[in-house]
């Protein structure tokens, strides 16, 4: 066989193979569907026998609203309100069953007929509130029914590395918070869960190889290509992680994007990375909480700040420091220094390239983060 025989019989081979992958994908995710619908409509039988008086929570919780209405003395001796978390947990978790946190928000576990409910029980409609002693219930129905299965799904469906999933379950989690005071405290299931599977994705998926230097000259080689997919995405990684503050303790999450991720793995390849923006974008996923109210950087970004020293002077020293293009680069250094707080650093280079008028034009040294 001719070698351009050869050539198009490979190519040929590669497209058929790429073909079947993708329609065994395919038929991998119908079946997976009709599993999924499969379950969802043998759940529908759990209750078959059941009336709707003991089943539907709207109705379940009338009776007891008729009772804290006409005998409030015996509803509230009787502690109702720490037994109904427990009685409606069963029926609450039927209706959870196809709920799924990792996807789009707008499939919400606020808009099945359990919540309005539950929160109508709790709340009453306005006049009742401030006398209602339950309103605290809503919360606890949450972190019995809601909370374990968003626990489940971090521990055995969440990928970290993905950027749908991640903003997904991140915007739970921070509504969950700020709305029912629910996802705080270190020692909380889903916190633990969040970090453990962080911790896990940093040392199992994260791998950036180390190849001899004239291998990496080449940016089409195929060991270049490699690795800089592997850097992006442990960049990628990096930007998840961050929108876990302030859900996450600062020092859980520090030791998982600057000990572990930035400094174990990124570091290590960040100087040898053509690409320009590389630094914004590791800047632009530390969380700006970090730094409000800092004068000087934080320890573990010790290493960060002497790449972008040392990429400042690299700049200024292969080309003219009062260059309008130049100026511009250094600029961008700086804004970065700025915003990590390293502000010894930016005198020094502002003052050995005479770059002084930046600092005060650009406000590098009072920069505050919202």
């Amino acid at each position: 066989m001719c070698q351009s025989g050869a050539i198009y019989f490979g190519s040929y081979i590669s497209r058929l193979k790429t073909e079947w992958r993708k329609r065994e994908r395919e038929r991998e995710r119908e079946r997976e569907r009709e599993r999924r619908a499969a379950i969802l409509l043998k759940s529908q039988e759990i209750f078959s026998d059941v009336h709707d008086d003991f089943h539907d929570v709207k109705r379940i919780l009338s009776r007891f609203e008729e009772w804290r209405s006409f005998y409030s003395d015996s509803y509230h001796t009787a502690y109702i309100s720490l037994c109904l978390p427990k009685l409606l947990n069963p029926i609450i978790r039927q209706q959870l069953l196809g709920w799924n946190p990792l996807k789009d928000a707008n499939v919400d576990f606020e808009k099945l007929p359990w919540f309005t409910a539950v929160e109508t029980f709790c709340h009453g409609y306005g006049h009742e509130e401030l006398e209602n002693i339950d309103r605290e219930m809503l919360s606890n129905v949450i972190e019995r029914t809601v909370i374990p299965k968003i626990t489940a799904f971090v521990e055995l469906v969440w990928d970290p590395m993905s950027l749908r999933q991640s903003a997904c379950l991140t915007e739970l989690c921070h509504r969950l918070r700020e709305d029912y005071s629910i996802f705080e405290g270190e020692q909380s299931k889903p916190v633990t869960a969040v970090i453990g599977r962080l911790k896990n994705c940093v040392d199992e998926d994260v791998f950036i190889p180390l190849y001899p230097k004239k291998l990496l000259e080449d940016r089409l080689s195929p060991q270049s290509q490699f690795r800089n997919q592997q850097f992006w995405m442990a960049i990628k990684l990096l930007g998840n992680m961050g929108k876990w503050d302030p859900l996450l303790p600062d020092s859980a999450l520090q030791e998982l994007m600057l000990d572990k991720l930035l400094c174990r793995y990124l570091m290590i390849s960040l100087g040898s990375q053509t690409f320009s923006n590389n630094d914004i974008r590791i800047a632009d996923s530390l969380p700006t909480s970090w730094f409000r109210g800092k004068n000087e950087c934080l320890p573990q970004l010790q290493s960060f700040k002497n790449h972008l020293v040392q990429k400042a002077h690299n700049i200024c020293k292969h080309q003219p420091p009062e260059a309008p293009d130049t100026r511009l680069t250094v600029v961008e250094v700086l804004q970065i220094l700025s915003r990590i707080r390293c502000h010894d650093a930016i005198m020094s280079i502002a003052e050995k390239y005479h770059y002084e008028d930046v600092i005060y034009s650009h406000q590098l040294l009072n920069q505050e983060t919202e």
